[in-house]
Formats: structure tokens, C-alpha cells, sequence
């Protein structure tokens, strides 16, 4: 507009000089335009993460690359990739991100015609969780900057996983050869719960949480589920969450943490040993609101499944961990150890573990706090390791392996 006002002054005054001004400006427009309708056609970004899988201490390489596949070079562009906070980038300083829990990382470059760029960096793993990386904009415009055009590119989100830090049981006090007593032999056979072979016809004194009720439907008399035998000792580890009374006290995130590591060094300990490891927490997967539960196996991947779960917990709950434990949808197979890692025992709770101690399994208490519990969960045994884990907590954090939990008081 203004160049063609330009224009007609300089043809409405005779001035060459305004009319040349004015063609030129009209010009540099309209190539200005033109250049931001395709400065990001047919440019291609990608990412290349070495791991998805890390423990707190570990180290990871990540890539950002950027393809220019067009005859026509793109003067500047700007990468801007989202990070979750916690993983730090070496080297690199990055931006209060848009969202909460996220920073910016941005790169300034520019393109020759079908050229590729490379940004190599890496991300340091000093706190447990599951980060993601992504989503990527772009942003690119003309020459002289007057128009630019912004865009999210189609690449996926990665995630990372940062296992929690676990740690040996002797060092948490535990006695090295037996720490949770002597375990049930194997000879015994007991019938796994969690594994469903077949049905027959019921039988008087077949519990009622036997009956397959689709089986009974089907074929229109009472039907019992049949269920794996097994001999395999079990150990089912229970992470209950809350480390106050009471919800509206918060969460302490000292407490969070050190109850992640012990749930997990309790797992790592027992695939060690050869028992079939489960998990429950009373929390939830990221975009999930169901209660996290692993039911007790040996496969080959399965303390993978176990630290994976228990780096995605945080401070929300999804219920109480008697409701959990006695969820019947979930049941722990028969004869299973069953090892509670808590900060606080609600009286609930107690009844719950005496219940399933009548049952004929052997439960054990590991708590992480120094705090005085107002209940007493005698006949069952307590092992108490917060005083253990701060020094190895304070050993951590000094040698660099680990941050202080966000949030904790220095």
C-alpha cells in the first residue's frame, strides 16, 4: 500500500526518483511474500535420541537435524524443540518453557539450497522420571524479516524413562543373606491367582471370587475358574504414595523420592534372587488414572516394567493402598512375600496387612521416614532405613550422580 501510494506521487510530481523508490519497495514486498509462503515448504526436521531408557547418573546423546530439500536456500530459521525440566542439557542454555514443568530449547541457523544440519548435544539424567522431548516448531521468514511463518513440525514426541537410583540392601541395613526373614520354600505348590488356565464346574466351598460369571452365563450353569499351579516364590513390592496423614498437608518430596528408591532396590534385590517380582503403587501412569499394578512374573523384561512404573509415580494418588492391595481384580498369587515401602501407616492399612498375613502371607514393612507412627503393626515386621538412606542420599547429591527432589528444602 504504501509503495503504491509512493508510486502515484512520484507519477502525480514527475519525481523519477519516488517512482523508482516506490517499484522498489512494491518489489521487495512482493518477493518478501513470496519467500514466507515457501521458506518451510519441503524443509524436514528430525531427531535422533541414543536412549529412551536411563538411570539417574546416566548420560545421553540427542540430535536435533534439520533438511533443507528445496533448490532455493532459506536465509534464517529457527528451531525451537520443548523439553520437560529435569533433564539438563549440557553446555546449552535453555528457556522458561511456555507450559509449567518445561524449558525451550532454541537453535538460529541458516539453509543453502538442499542443505542438512546437524546439532549434536547431550542430556544429563539427575532426577527420576518421564520426560518427553518435543513438540518442535519451526519458524523461518524473508531475507530482510518483515514476514515470517511459524509451524509444528510432524515429528513425534520422544519420551524418556530415568530409572530411580537404587541402591544395595546391605546398605540400607538390611541383612544381606535373609532381609526379609526366611522365605517360604518352593516345594509347596500353590495355585497362581493371577494366572487363568481354564474353568469347571463349581464345587460347594469354591470361593465366590472363584466364579467366572461370563463362563456361567455362557453355558448356563455355575462355572470356577481353574488356576496355574505354580512353585515359584513371589514377592509383590506395595509403594504407598503419601508421605502425610493427611491430603491436604502436601507432599514431602524428600520422602517421595526416597520411597521410589527403596521400592526399587527392593525389586532389583529380589529378580536377583530369582523370585517372581510384582508391583503395586497407589498412584497412576502419566495420562492414565488407573492405580499402577504389575502383577508378579519372571520374564526377562519384567524389573524393566517394575523401575519403568515406579519412575512415572508422583505425589497424586489414586486411592487408599488397602483398597489396592485387596483388589480383586488384581490378586496377589498365594503364598506371595509381600514387601510394604511407606513413609506414613494409616490403622486401615494395618488391618489390611494382618489380614493378608492370616492369609499365609508373609508381609514385611519398610519405612522411610523417622517419624513416630501413632499405630503399632506388631506382629509384623518393620525395617527402618531413613536414617541409612539420607547418608546415601547426601553421598549421591555431593557426588554429582543425583539432584536434590524439586521442591526440597537445602
Amino acid at each position: 500500500m504504501a509503495s503504491a501510494l509512493l508510486g502515484l506521487v512520484g507519477f502525480a510530481s514527475g519525481s523519477a526518483a519516488l517512482v523508482i523508490i516506490g517499484a522498489l519497495l512494491f518489489g521487495t514486498g512482493a518477493l518478501a511474500r513470496m519467500w514466507r509462503r515457501v521458506c518451510l515448504e519441503r524443509v524436514v526436521y528430525s531427531r535422533r535420541l541414543v536412549e529412551h531408557c536411563l538411570f539417574v547418573g546416566e548420560r545421553t546423546g540427542l540430535t536435533l537435524i534439520i533438511e533443507n530439500r528445496k533448490p532455493l536456500p532459506v536465509p534464517w530459521i529457527e528451531v525451537r524443540e520443548t523439553m520437560s525440566r529435569g533433564m539438563p542439557v549440557t553446555g546449552v542454555r535453555t528457556h522458561a518453557g511456555g507450559s509449567p514443568g518445561t524449558q525451550l530449547l532454541q537453535r538460529t541457523a541458516a539453509l543453502g539450497m538442499h542443505d542438512r544440519l546437524e546439532w549434536p548435544m547431550e542430556l544429563r539424567a539427575v532426577r527420576r522420571g518421564y520426560f518427553r522431548v518435543g513438540p518442535t516448531r519451526l519458524r523461518s521468514g524473508d531475507l530482510f524479516g518483515f514476514f515470517d511463518r511459524e509451524e509444528e513440525t510432524g515429528w513425534p514426541v520422544d519420551g524418556i524413562v530415568v530409572y530411580p537410583h537404587v541402591y544395595l540392601l546391605g546398605d540400607l541395613g538390611f541383612d544381606s543373606a535373609r532381609p526379609f526373614g526366611e522365605q517360604r520354600g518352593g516345594a509347596r505348590i500353590y495355585e497362581d491367582p493371577s494366572r487363568v488356565v481354564g474353568v469347571r464346574d463349581y464345587q460347594p466351598g469354591d470361593p465366590m471370587n472363584r466364579i467366572d460369571w461370563h463362563a456361567t452365563a455362557r453355558l448356563g450353569r455355575m462355572q470356577s475358574r481353574l488356576y496355574e499351579p505354580s512353585r515359584a516364590q513371589a514377592m509383590v513390592i506395595a509403594l504407598n504414595i503419601p508421605t502425610f496423614d493427611y491430603s491436604w498437608q502436601g507432599s514431602d518430596p524428600v520422602l517421595l523420592e526416597r520411597g521410589v528408591s527403596v521400592a526399587a532396590s527392593v525389586a532389583s534385590w529380589a529378580v536377583e534372587s530369582g523370585s517372581a517380582v510384582g508391583l503395586i503403587a497407589n498412584g497412576s501412569f502419566p495420562d492414565a488414572d488407573r492405580t499402577i499394578h504389575i502383577g508378579a512374573g519372571r520374564r526377562p523384561d519384567q524389573l524393566n516394567r517394575v523401575l519403568e512404573a515406579l519412575a512415572m509415580v508422583t505425589a497424586f494418588t489414586t486411592g487408599e493402598m488397602s483398597d489396592a492391595l485387596e483388589d480383586s481384580a488384581h490378586p496377589i498369587p498365594a503364598g506371595a512375600t509381600i514387601v510394604l515401602v511407606a513413609a506414613v501407616l494409616p490403622a486401615e492399612l494395618v488391618e489390611t496387612l494382618r489380614r493378608l498375613r492370616g492369609r499365609g502371607h508373609r508381609v514385611h514393612v519398610v519405612k522411610t521416614s523417622s517419624r513416630v507412627w501413632d499405630v503399632d503393626p506388631a506382629p509384623i515386621n518393620v525395617t527402618e532405613v531413613a536414617a541409612a538412606v539420607e547418608v546415601l542420599e547426601a553421598e549421591a547429591i555431593a557426588a554429582g550422580v543425583m539432584e536434590a527432589p524439586e521442591g526440597a528444602t537445602p
